[in-house]
């Protein structure tokens, strides 16, 4: 009997690895292409986006506003059930602060999703990479951007430093490659392949950033 009652139990458990949905696809200009683990290649280009606090983000702002997109994607991906919701709350921590820095530089809402904010800035990007005009006005004008103080156009041609964003992205880069190399990876969903599955829900508290 009991036998039994343990492999049910054993059945159900894994029932519900399997129905745990996976974390959603990040947009394709975030990982710069199209891959079965997006975090890895994202992580990479933030930080060389980042790298001495954002100093070759100065005079780009259509990079800017990619460089901000993919920060502000690794930030919600600490949310429960996301690909980093199981780290040890400190890389969470980091991470907060550099969306906060990140927020104020360009002059985003507060209380803006991950979501909102990516979808925002990467309107922004692509109409800068054109040229754009019309697109630009457009884009520019997204609600998530409070549009006070200094003009965003400013903002993101002279953003200045993200000294927490840059220290923040390497030391959670530094803990995912840990992870892979030691064969721990697949303990958290960080992977969308179905051979290493999404199986493992967020450990993280249940709260935004």
């Amino acid at each position: 009997m009991r036998g039994a009652l343990l492999a049910g139990l054993l059945l159900l458990g894994a029932c519900a690895e399997l129905t745990t949905p996976r974390p959603p696809e990040p947009p394709v200009e975030l990982a710069g292409r199209i891959s079965a683990a997006p975090l890895p290649l994202i992580l990479d280009a933030a930080v060389r986006d980042f790298d001495q606090a954002g100093a070759g983000l100065a005079g780009r702002p259509a990079a800017t506003a990619l460089a901000v997109a993919r920060l502000e994607w690794i930030g919600g991906e600490f949310r429960p059930g996301r690909r980093l919701a199981g780290l040890p709350d400190s890389f969470r921590f980091g991470s907060q602060a550099a969306v906060a820095e990140a927020r104020g530089i360009l002059g985003i809402a507060p209380d803006a999703t991950p979501e909102a904010a990516v979808a925002a800035l990467l309107a922004a990007s692509r109409a800068l990479a054109r040229g754009n005009q019309a697109a630009i006005a457009t884009a520019l004008a997204a609600p998530v951007f409070l549009g006070e103080g200094r003009p965003l156009m400013s903002r993101l041609r002279e953003p200045g430093a993200f000294p927490n964003a840059s220290l923040a992205l390497v030391a959670i880069r530094e803990e995912i490659g840990r992870l892979i190399a030691s064969g721990q990876a697949s303990r958290l969903p960080i992977f969308d392949t179905p051979e290493i599955g999404v199986s493992t829900t967020g450990l993280g508290p249940a709260t935004g950033y």
